[in-house]
């Protein structure tokens, strides 16, 4: 079965690019999946390993409800929507996880959740479509 992988940072435009990716698999007989990235966390040596656990652990669990709720946001009779969680940069990552047997395309939404991570970090969206070796969809 082809699927069509959607990245989601529960913002207004991923929220818009996973029910569009929805409405695409419907028509198109393909499953779905969710995909949210967490960048590394990036903390001094000095940092010690319970404080860096507990924050991996409480992004883990964001990450899990936010996969969820988008789940639910784009259920559609016969659609097969799958849940991923990965963590890495965030935009080279995804772009990996394209390269999996069966993904036939990737849908991303054109803004991130704020300006400043986009002019600090630069557009997932942009990155996504210069790494990516499949056809991406950038929905407004």
């Amino acid at each position: 079965m082809k699927t069509i992988l959607v990245g989601v940072d529960d913002s207004e435009a991923a929220r818009h690019a996973a029910r569009t990716a929805a409405e695409l698999a419907v028509s198109t007989g393909s499953s779905l999946t969710l995909v949210y990235v967490s960048s590394p966390i990036l903390l001094p040596a000095s940092a010690y390993a319970d404080v860096i656990d507990r924050l991996v652990a409480d992004e883990k669990k964001n990450a899990a409800a936010l996969l969820e709720r988008e789940k639910a946001a784009v259920a559609r009779p016969g659609l097969d929507v799958k849940l991923h969680h990965a963590e890495g940069a965030p935009a080279e990552t995804f772009a990996a996880l394209a390269d999996a047997p069966g993904v036939w395309m990737v849908v991303v939404g054109s803004r991130g959740r704020n300006a400043v991570t986009r002019v600090l970090l630069g557009s997932f969206a942009d990155r996504v479509v210069h790494v990516c070796q499949k056809p991406v969809l950038v929905v407004r």
